[in-house]
């Protein structure tokens, strides 16, 4: 059990324009960010037998954020510019967030498949569900009705948004798996590994300004 605060990064307050290298993407930081106050729980069960470390693990966590950071994309009208015209900031969400998680983790040495270089070799994984949510803010309730408002009927194509949403930037599964080599004598360790990750949410809303600069 801790209670403890997650920072804002340079980058996510430092009120400069980069362009995000993966997809172009100019970010403009903002210095009013604040701090976000963090719960957390976590208990973790653990098996293991033999001679080389196998492994068998339950783990359960929660974590509670209050004023969680997220990400948001907000389009300049005053520039018509197909690229430039929008940009990404960050926001402190208001309302609390809550994660709940489960992951499952084991690790298997290969000597018992009966031959002795095999006990240098073991084969890993583990995969990890997170329940991430966090109440929406009225302004997005209002921005989507502004936007679908011209498509009719606009209750049958995109009907009413739910209370809650997934949280920015979190997956809702994560799956690791590996074969690793390990040889004391030679003080050798290899590790081919695999990573697989759920869709994440890339922002948690969009926005406009007007020509005073004030964000709607």
């Amino acid at each position: 059990f801790s209670r403890t605060v997650a920072r804002p990064s340079f980058r996510e307050m430092s009120y400069y324009v980069t362009v995000d290298p993966g997809s172009d993407d100019l970010v403009v930081g903002n210095p009013l960010l604040k701090l976000s106050d963090v719960l957390s729980g976590d208990l973790r069960g653990e098996y293991t037998w033999g001679d080389f470390g196998d492994l068998a693990a339950l783990s359960v966590f929660y974590k509670q954020i209050d004023d969680p950071i997220e990400s948001i994309v907000i389009r300049d009208p005053n520039n018509r510019e197909a690229s430039g015209a929008s940009y990404r900031t960050f926001f402190n969400n208001p309302n609390r967030a809550k994660l709940v998680g489960v992951e499952l983790e084991g690790r298997k040495n290969l000597e018992f498949l009966g031959l002795d270089f095999l006990e240098f070799f073991s084969i890993g994984a583990n995969a990890t569900y997170i329940h991430a949510r966090v109440d929406r803010m009225p302004a997005e309730f209002v921005r989507s009705r502004e936007f679908f408002a011209d498509v009719p009927p606009a209750s049958a194509t995109f009907p009413k948004l739910e209370s809650s949403r997934r949280l920015f930037a979190q997956p809702e599964w994560i799956v690791n798996a590996d074969l690793s080599f390990d040889l004391e004598d030679w003080g050798t360790k290899a590790t081919l590994s695999a990573f697989a990750i759920s869709d994440l949410l890339d922002a948690a809303g969009s926005a406009s300004q007007n020509p005073a600069g004030t964000i709607l």
